[in-house]
């Protein structure tokens, strides 16, 4: 299991392709729409990731790490399939396969482990449309070498007479199981999500929404990777997601500001301001820019002290305590670009590229300490997808 495991919002997971899911509860889709498809989509993916970090060291030669500018790499296959059925239901399935390599650190920024690993996770979920709303339910897994998940889902919408107003429910359920070692049973962490919203209709340009977040977490929610890693049993947050969408008539494209607001019983403390505009051209291309910028504060037991400090053993001798770089505080911004070529009435294609970079003296409070290097990651997506 990498370094990548429990990690607050925006940060990264072992797959990058839940980066995009960050804003909604595992399993539900909130873009969902309210009337029956009169189409099916079959869709293919395939994510190529890279990561780097500088000023690492190996555990085991104590030098400059080979490794420590290309870091981690991920490559993802994803197929996705949606079918309607008898007008009134629709059934959703999707397959994901990642492939990990690389090294991950041990404390901090410093002494890298190398670890390859891999990962297959599957979803299904089931529609059913109403006259004013749906209701949906969906299964989730994920399997690798050392972290199981088994997901359960509920989601349901009911719109107003008008269709201006939509409000929306979920509900998730997650039981995850971790292997610490190989000479230990198996650890077992449970998370349950819930989540209610509105959607609403502002103007015949402007719609709005707002969504409210509340999950707990009870369980194993340390990293055995970490040096001196001791995490709360529990894990409780609460995320609100403002969004914003405007269609501008003279260009004819559409601009999208969002923020979510995220803050745990660990004392992380999270903001996140999201902007992308979509502009559509001639012969069926779309160009849509991006790009976002994440906060954090430290978590309440995290120690950004180096190992040299006097201070040092004092702080490791408490009772939760972690030197995992995902709970220290730190800024990062995101940019990107996503093209899509309508090749025909049935077929679609996309590229999509990000680029992330994070620093502690990014953060917005500005308490960082330094025992952090630099962290980036470049991401490029291709994906084609066919109506039927």
């Amino acid at each position: 299991m990498t370094q990548l495991k429990n990690t607050p919002p925006l940060e990264l997971g072992k797959t990058v392709l839940l980066m995009a899911a960050t804003l909604s509860l595992p399993g539900i889709n909130l873009a969902q729409a309210e009337t029956a498809p009169e189409h099916g989509i079959i869709s293919y993916k395939y994510l190529d990731y890279l990561d780097a970090q500088s000023g690492v060291v190996d555990s085991a030669s104590g030098a400059s790490s080979s490794l420590s500018n290309n870091r981690v790499a991920v490559k993802a296959n994803s197929l996705a399939l949606m079918m309607p059925v008898a007008g009134e239901w629709s059934v959703s399935a999707s397959f994901v396969n990642d492939a990990i390599s690389g090294a991950s650190p041990k404390y901090h920024s410093s002494e890298l482990t190398k670890l390859k690993d891999n990962r297959n996770a599957g979803n299904i979920s089931v529609t059913r449309y109403l006259p004013r709303g749906t209701v949906s339910v969906g299964l989730n897994k994920s399997k690798e070498n050392d972290y199981v998940s088994k997901g359960f889902s509920l989601q349901g919408t009911f719109a107003s007479e008008d269709k201006n107003t939509t409000l929306n429910a979920g509900f998730a359920l997650s039981n995850d199981e971790i292997r610490v070692s190989e000479y230990l049973p198996w650890e077992k962490k449970q998370v349950t999500d819930w989540l209610i919203g509105v959607t609403q209709v502002l103007t015949i340009h402007d719609i709005a929404q707002f969504n409210l977040g509340y999950s707990v977490g009870n369980g194993y929610f340390s990293d055995p990777y970490k040096s001196g890693e001791n995490r709360p049993e529990s894990k409780d947050r609460t995320t609100v997601l403002a969004r914003w969408n405007h269609y501008f008539k003279a260009t004819n494209g559409a601009s999208h500001i969002g923020y979510r607001y995220y803050n745990d019983t660990f004392g992380i403390v999270g903001h996140t301001f999201m902007l992308e505009y979509t502009q559509p051209f001639a012969n069926g291309w779309s160009v849509m820019p991006l790009t976002r910028y994440y906060t954090q504060t430290a978590a309440d037991f995290y120690i950004g002290l180096d190992p040299a400090n006097p201070l040092f053993s004092e702080a490791m001798s408490a009772r939760y305590k972690s030197l995992d770089q995902r709970l220290g505080e730190f800024g990062a911004w995101t940019w990107g670009v996503k093209v899509t070529k309508q090749l025909n009435e049935n077929w679609l294609v996309d590229f999509k590229y990000e680029q992330y970079k994070q620093k502690e003296s990014w953060a917005l409070s500005g308490n960082g300490n330094g025992t952090i290097e630099p962290f980036n990651f470049r991401s490029y997506q291709v994906g084609i997808s066919r109506k039927f």
